[in-house]
């Protein structure tokens, strides 16, 4: 056990999330706690927009909720119908109650047990790496470490669907509801595509197998997808690339150094986070267009959005958030612990 004064040194965050309404913002990290800030405090703080100089601030969270029961660290955040969801390392998926403005207690809990399940695994030892949620539907996917992703159905908490093909643990899942479609990243070099109804492995990606994309030096993992109707983004120890969905063509290969665990298409760019002393962002050519410095020496969770409050919080090996209220640069620094 690490004492309090010590978990400043020791602090990462590995995912964070948003409430529906855009006003406060979830971080967990690998002590079990949930930083929750309000996000119209970090907003209206006065900045010093002319200098584009970071600075620390004094805003503190407005609740630091320790999740008792999953034992260590929280992998995955979501945030539907006021319940703020936690995926843990104990194969489990756990609502709590989001009431005026605070977390207050577990509402429910979703274990997850597969019939394709690794028999040697221990459950307390299968991670909930991340999610997808699509709120059109209801449907929570669940990408884990037991090789499996899974698709809840937070109407009645059951699990729907199970999704089995990979080799090893799944990193990243990412959907696309227009065409029923989710996107799987995992340990075992793949990109994985589903069809949501049938459960099937229709496509995948095999960026490793490309020879301007293999680094060896770092593996054949991919960490990170993200997807839109007509790209898909793509990165971990083979360099971060973008592909075109339909001819499954590698149409750019970006200059970013580190090992990929975030990407994501903002606005007309893309961004990519992971090992690397700052967040880039590209345009879908290849162009740098920013990048902004961090904290930690790697980030796990990049959240951002547009409305009601511009805003982009980035997290990682760190005691602090790096917010940016201007996507193109980092203006604030929140040190969760105050020290």
């Amino acid at each position: 056990m690490i004492p309090e004064r010590l978990k400043s040194f020791y602090n990462t965050i590995l995912c964070q999330t948003i409430s529906s309404d855009g006003c406060y913002l979830f971080a967990g990290n690998n002590f079990g706690e949930i930083f929750v800030y309000n996000i119209s405090h970090i907003c209206t703080d006065p900045i010093d927009n002319e200098s584009h100089h970071s600075r620390e601030t004094a805003i503190r969270p407005i609740q630091i909720f320790k999740i008792v029961e999953n034992g260590g660290q929280i992998h995955s955040l979501a945030f539907h119908n006021n319940f703020v969801i936690v995926g843990s390392r104990n194969a489990s998926v756990t609502g709590y109650s989001w009431v005026k403005n605070e977390i207050t207690k577990k509402a429910w809990e979703v274990k997850l047990s597969s019939t394709n399940n690794i028999d040697s695994m221990d459950p307390k030892w299968i991670e909930v790496n991340s999610f997808w949620l699509d709120k059109e539907n209801g449907i929570l996917y669940a990408g884990c470490g037991d090789n499996q992703c899974y698709a809840i159905s937070l109407e009645n908490g059951k699990i729907i669907r199970e999704f089995d093909g990979h080799k090893d643990y799944i990193h990243c899942v990412h959907g696309l509801p227009s065409d029923n479609r989710i996107f799987t990243a995992s340990e075992d070099g793949t990109v994985k595509f589903w069809d949501v109804r049938t459960k099937q492995n229709n496509d995948q990606l095999e960026p490793f197998k490309n020879d301007d994309l293999h680094r060896p030096q770092f593996g054949k993992w991919q960490g990170t997808v993200s997807v839109t109707d007509d790209w898909i983004l793509c990165g971990g120890g083979p360099r971060f690339s973008l592909w075109h969905m339909r001819s499954l063509q590698c149409t750019t290969i970006y200059d970013y150094p580190g090992t990929a665990h975030v990407s994501g298409f903002l606005d007309d760019n893309v961004c990519v986070a992971g090992n690397y002393a700052n967040v880039c962002q590209f345009s879908l050519n290849g162009d740098v267009t920013s990048e902004i410095p961090v904290s930690g020496p790697a980030v796990y969770s990049v959240v951002w959005q547009n409305e009601p409050f511009k805003l982009m919080s980035i997290a990682g090996a760190s005691k602090s958030l790096d917010i940016c209220t201007d996507f193109n640069y980092k203006d604030i620094v929140l040190n969760l612990y105050g020290q």
